[in-house]
């Protein structure tokens, strides 16, 4: 089938695999950095060498709060400008259901485990001095599991 003239063909130069033409960064921020704060032309600016246009930047927060991916547009010898590609909005977000999840069970392992915490029959954590300080861990763990 013969393409129409308006419609040209793809030259092989502009199509080829993105994990050689595009760099793909990863960006881990303080908790309390803004979608505003990245996206700012010097929010990046300590790394201004490594940047080009077209590369993607994976941006997630400490606390996981801010989700996002950029993608840079241009870059100066003082600054980079990106795009927003995707933010994570939890109010839109399709609700995942939570796995009903076995609780860890706590045990003394022993002079040289002592006081621990095991899950799916793997120790998880051990060297508590006190059954109270590894339910108290097992307890965090837990939470962590459930996503809460």
């Amino acid at each position: 089938m013969d393409l129409p003239v308006s419609n040209p063909k793809l030259s092989g130069g502009r199509f080829m695999q993105a994990d050689y033409s595009i760099g793909r960064y990863a960006a881990t921020v303080p908790s309390e950095t803004t979608l505003d704060d990245v996206t700012h032309p010097q929010f990046f600016s300590n790394h201004l060498s490594v940047l080009k246009p077209g590369m993607h930047i994976a941006v997630v927060s400490d606390d996981m709060a801010l989700d996002c991916d950029l993608r840079v547009v241009s870059v100066t010898k003082t600054s980079a400008r990106v795009r927003v590609l995707r933010v994570f909005d939890a109010e839109n977000a399709p609700e995942v259901r939570t796995a009903d999840v076995k609780a860890p069970e706590v045990s003394h392992g022993g002079p040289k485990h002592m006081w621990r915490f095991i899950h799916n029959g793997e120790v998880i954590q051990h060297g508590f001095h006190s059954k109270a300080d590894a339910e108290t861990a097992a307890k965090k763990y837990f939470e962590i599991l459930k996503g809460q």
